[in-house]
């Protein structure tokens, strides 16, 4: 949520800058609504564009390439969505905007042992699951709380987390990092940042803290634009845009992948897009904006006896609360604090009395939305109060995330997106997931869908097109796989690839069946291991499968096999448990010493998990 700009650029006049009248006006304009956040990123990205050095440098006549004396910042963010890596790179643009290059890393890319030499360090990281970190931080995650870990008295540090107060582990992650510095002697430089799902205001207020804490340890040096490890060289094309500034997609084809009878309804959407402006990597996401459904909006106006034709203001914008509900707000996801917020406005009892018990509440969010919790706890608040006080409560509407299931090799201007639509039912009501409907029953072709790209450095291909693949996927899962097989299928790649799938049922839910059946054809795919849970009495698992056939994958691992997990959180578990159990039958060894092999492939790149 954009924060309201406290800071008015002064007017620019031709006279007193190198810039003419309408390169003044636009400038102005650009910066009239930023936050100081904002600005102080804008001020960092055009130092270093235009090669600027600090004040202090210049008028110390120091050169640009000077040594540098003092303790450097280093910023670490660990992400799997890409918010903490986008938080993190904001405050880096802070810190060159005084006139300081940061050192900023992804974990993934960052050598544990360093730790034993920084003095100045700032953390962002997200949580995962069940209180996991995410797949770039396991490995700094696990180093800080093993044998190994380093005495850190030298060290001055702060730690910003990014988490859902829905989840029973909120912001675990960071705050593990916070109890290993301190354990091992780091000295705070602020207090710990715990942010719910609405980061930004709470995430912008601690970097600058941050920043202001760290300020007098810093030494200013020539701020730059420097490419950050793990990331391709800036395309000459424009670049994807991020959240603020989406890009615009249309729908080309919605065609169903399973079956009429199945348990759930799996569909395959390709989009059009420009690829001058999205060049995306098999291993990425794809972030879709949608629209509440038009018959929940008037649902909850009616719950409500509110106006749907009522002015309203999110974030310095005017809407009428019929489209805010429609577009900027969330109904269909729950959240805890939505739940306590709105028993705080009807004054119920039996809400105040749930939201004492942090379980309980958990699980009555999980199974409703918005509309249900009005309908079961129903309340007329003064209607004036009521519209700004559902806009301060409900959560801002979110683009949902989806593994992206094409190579652009293939497809070069589309990009397609495998989506099982939710359903389920409330009180004998049916209910329906806000995205997943709007995108298999209400997108048309003649209806633009805002999107913008999430990479995922972690989840890549080897670059080695000789390697060998084995891929181990669940339900929809399997996405990013298709197009793992589509790029290796263009680039010619002569690796051998193992995919082990499961879902459901054989007959209606084996997804792109057809696919991969061309793929062993020709060639591409080497060899397919299937479990379908529902085709017998005992049901079967991928890592049931993985286990039956231990010899032969511990073999391919040897052989230099890359691993790569993609599914839900649970299932990820259950396959790195079975990994444990098949490393150590094979080697003849305990689990922990399997867990040491496992690490050193994460290590090395080639375990790699997307979960969710």
């Amino acid at each position: 949520m954009k924060t309201a700009n406290t800071l008015n650029p002064l007017p620019l006049s031709p006279l007193t800058s190198p810039l003419d009248e309408q390169q003044s006006t636009r400038l102005q304009t650009a910066l009239v609504d930023l936050s100081p956040l904002q600005l102080a990123w804008v001020s960092g990205y055009l130092a270093g564009l235009g090669g600027l050095t600090t004040a202090a440098n210049r008028s110390a006549g120091q050169p640009a390439d000077a040594p540098e004396s003092g303790p450097n910042l280093t910023i670490l963010y660990g992400s799997q969505t890409g918010n903490t890596r986008t938080v993190a790179e904001s405050l880096a643009a802070l810190v060159r905007a005084r006139g300081t290059e940061p050192r900023l890393l992804s974990m993934a890319d960052y050598r544990p042992r360093d730790l034993a030499r920084e003095r100045l360090l700032l953390v962002v990281v997200s949580t995962q699951g069940e209180g996991e970190p995410p797949e770039s931080a396991r490995e700094l995650h696990a180093f800080l709380h093993g044998k190994r870990a380093p005495r850190l008295e030298g060290l001055r540090y702060g730690v910003l987390g990014l988490g859902d107060s829905s989840y029973e582990h909120f912001c675990k992650t960071a705050r593990d990092f916070d109890e290993r510095f301190k354990a091992l002697g780091g000295q705070p430089l602020l207090a710990p940042q715990y942010c719910d799902v609405a980061f930004q205001e709470a995430a912008s207020a601690w970097s600058l803290t941050a920043l202001e804490r760290a300020a007098e340890h810093l030494v200013p040096r020539e701020a730059r634009i420097i490419q950050l490890p793990g990331t391709r060289p800036a395309p000459k094309t424009p670049p994807a845009l991020d959240q603020a500034a989406p890009l615009t997609a249309h729908l080309l084809e919605n065609r169903i992948v399973t079956t009429a009878d199945a348990v759930g309804e799996v569909h395959n959407l390709a989009l059009g897009i420009d690829p001058a402006a999205l060049s995306y990597t098999p291993g990425d996401a794809l972030g879709v904006w949608f629209r509440n459904d038009p018959a929940l909006v008037e649902a909850v106006l009616r719950a409500t006896g509110l106006d749907g034709d009522a002015p309203l203001s999110l974030d310095g914008a005017a809407y009428d609360l019929r489209e805010a509900l429609a577009s900027r707000l969330e109904l269909t996801r729950l959240h805890p604090t939505v739940v306590k917020a709105w028993g705080g406005l009807i004054g119920s009892e039996p809400l105040a009395a749930l939201g004492q018990d942090p379980a309980r509440l958990r699980d009555y969010a999980a199974g409703r939305q918005f509309i249900d919790l009005i309908a079961e706890h129903p309340g007329r608040p003064d209607a004036a109060a009521l519209a700004a006080a559902l806009a301060a409560a409900l959560h801002p509407l979110r683009p949902r995330l989806y593994s992206i299931a094409s190579s652009q090799a293939e497809f070069p201007d589309e990009v397609h997106l495998t989506i099982a639509r939710v359903g389920y039912r409330v009180g004998g009501q049916e209910r329906a997931g806000g995205a997943s409907d709007f995108l298999t029953r209400r997108l048309t072709q003649d209806t633009p869908v805002a999107v913008h790209l999430a990479t995922n450095p972690s989840f890549r291909l080897p670059h080695d097109g000789d390697a060998p693949v084995i891929l181990i996927a669940a339900g929809t899962g399997v996405a990013p796989f298709r197009a793992f097989l589509q790029q290796r299928a263009a680039q010619g790649d002569r690796g051998r690839t193992w995919l082990v799938f499961g879902n459901r049922n054989f007959r209606r839910d084996f997804l792109y069946q057809l696919e991969w059946q061309a793929h062993r054809r020709a060639g591409v795919l080497s060899r397919v291991s299937v479990a379908f849970s529902r085709d017998q009495t005992d049901k079967r698992y991928v890592q049931h499968r993985l286990i039956e056939q231990g010899r032969e994958l511990y073999t391919w691992l040897q052989e230099g096999a890359h691993l790569y997990v993609c599914g839900a959180n649970a299932m990820g578990r259950a396959v790195h448990e079975a990994l444990l159990d098949l490393i150590a039958a094979q080697t003849g060894s305990d689990r922990e010493d399997a867990g040491e092999q496992l690490t050193a492939l994460r290590r090395d790149g080639r375990y790699q998990r997307d979960l969710y």
